[in-house]
C-alpha cells in the first residue's frame, strides 16, 4: 500500500491541482476528485503555479480518541483528523482530501467538518475539502474507521496556499499521502497489552482499548475502579490496595472489536 501512495503521491506533486480557482470546493464546483488519489482526475496548473514563492506545504495528522497520533487504525473506533496547509505569506489556503483502501473504495467514513470544511462526493469517492478559503490553513473532520479486515488506509491531500488575487499565478500547491495500516490485535498482542507489572509500589496496566478496570480483595470489596483509554498506562498505589491476593478485571467497552473479550488475574501485592 505505501508503495502505491507513493507512485500517486508523486504524480500529484508533479501535476498540481486547481482547488482555489474553485474557491467553494473543486468539488462542489467542479465535481473533480484532485486529491492525487489513485482514480483521481489529472491535475491543473493553470491557476495554481507550482513555482510559486508562497512554498506550500501540506500534512495529514490522525489522531485517537486519547489525543495520540495514531499509527495504526482499529476497526470502528473514531479519530480526529487535522488537514494543515502552510506557506509563506498566503492570504489564504485551500485543500481537498479522501482517505480509500488499497482497492480504490472508501475508506471508513468522515462526518463532523469543522471551520471552513465540507463534506463532498465525486461519483461514489468521499472527499473533504474547503468551503471557503481559510486563514488558519488547518481543516479539520472526524473520521471512522471501516471494518475489521479492511487492510490498509490511504490518506490522500492536495493543499493549496494561494494569494487570493484571481489570477492564473502566484499561487503554490502541495501533496501528500498518509498511510495507516490495520491495527489487528493478535491474540498474543492481546495478552500482553494488559499484563499487570506488580511490585511493592503497587499495580500498573496498559490497555490497548477502552475499557473498565476494577480491583477486588477476596472478600469482593472493590478498592479501585476506573475507565481506561486506549494506549493509557494506569498506575494504582499499594496504598489504595493493600497486601496481598487482590483481583483484577478489564472489561472492553461496547463496540470494541470482537477479540477482546473481558480478562481477569489474580495478583499478590507484596509487603
Amino acid at each position: 500500500m505505501k508503495n502505491k501512495i507513493a507512485i500517486a503521491l508523486s504524480v500529484a506533486i508533479i501535476s498540481t491541482s486547481g482547488l482555489l480557482s474553485s474557491s467553494n470546493g473543486v468539488a462542489e464546483v467542479q465535481d473533480q476528485d484532485r486529491t492525487g488519489a489513485p482514480g483521481s482526475a489529472d491535475a491543473c496548473t493553470l491557476c495554481h503555479d507550482p513555482g510559486s514563492s508562497l512554498n506550500a506545504a501540506s500534512s495529514i495528522i490522525v489522531m485517537d480518541s486519547s489525543g495520540l497520533e495514531a499509527d495504526s487504525w482499529v476497526a470502528g473506533e473514531t479519530y480526529d483528523v487535522n488537514f494543515v496547509v502552510t506557506g509563506s505569506g498566503a492570504a489564504g489556503y485551500g485543500f481537498q482530501a479522501t482517505a480509500v483502501l488499497t482497492n480504490g473504495s472508501n475508506a471508513g467514513d468522515f462526518t463532523n467538518p469543522g471551520s471552513s470544511t465540507q463534506l463532498e462526493s465525486v461519483g461514489s469517492r468521499h472527499i473533504v475539502e474547503h468551503n471557503s478559503p481559510s486563514t488558519t490553513g488547518i481543516f479539520t473532520a472526524t473520521w471512522t474507521a471501516p471494518t475489521e479486515g479492511s487492510g490498509d488506509v490511504g490518506f490522500y491531500m492536495s493543499g493549496i496556499a494561494a494569494n487570493l488575487l484571481d489570477g492564473n499565478n502566484g499561487d503554490s500547491h502541495a501533496a501528500t499521502a498518509l498511510a495507516l495500516p490495520e491495527n489487528d490485535m493478535a491474540v498474543n498482542d492481546l495478552e500482553s497489552m494488559n499484563q499487570p507489572l506488580i511490585s511493592a509500589l503497587g499495580v500498573t496496566l496498559k490497555a490497548n482499548v477502552d475499557g473498565n478496570l476494577s480491583i477486588y480483595d477476596l472478600s469482593g470489596r472493590m478498592n479501585f475502579t476506573s475507565s481506561v483509554y486506549s494506549q493509557e498506562s494506569v498506575t494504582v498505589n499499594a496504598s489504595e490496595l493493600g497486601n496481598g491476593i487482590q483481583i483484577i478485571r478489564f472489561t472492553p467497552n461496547a463496540g470494541s472489536r470482537s477479540n477482546y473479550t473481558a480478562q481477569t488475574w489474580k495478583i499478590i501485592i507484596p509487603s
